[in-house]
């Protein structure tokens, strides 16, 4: 994936944009450069939203029985 023109993640508390079309490459940034949290509000896409189809989550990540399942 190549990175969005003006994404613009910053390592500081605020708000997230977690239906932003490029939300996922700025928590790899995040993650890559061990942030603790990100905000959004810096970001040219802050208020882009796109719908999250169910099929594009990733039901089969690690501990997704665990918070789903019921067991207990």
């Amino acid at each position: 994936m190549s990175q969005p023109k003006d994404a613009n993640p910053r390592n500081l508390a605020g708000g997230r944009n977690v239906q932003c079309p490029h939300y996922v490459f700025c928590l790899d940034i995040a993650a890559a450069n061990m942030w603790p949290q990100f905000t959004c509000d810096y970001c040219f896409y802050r208020k882009t939203r796109q719908d999250t189809r169910i099929e594009e989550l990733d039901l089969c990540s690690p501990g997704w029985e665990d918070i789903w399942g019921g067991s207990g």
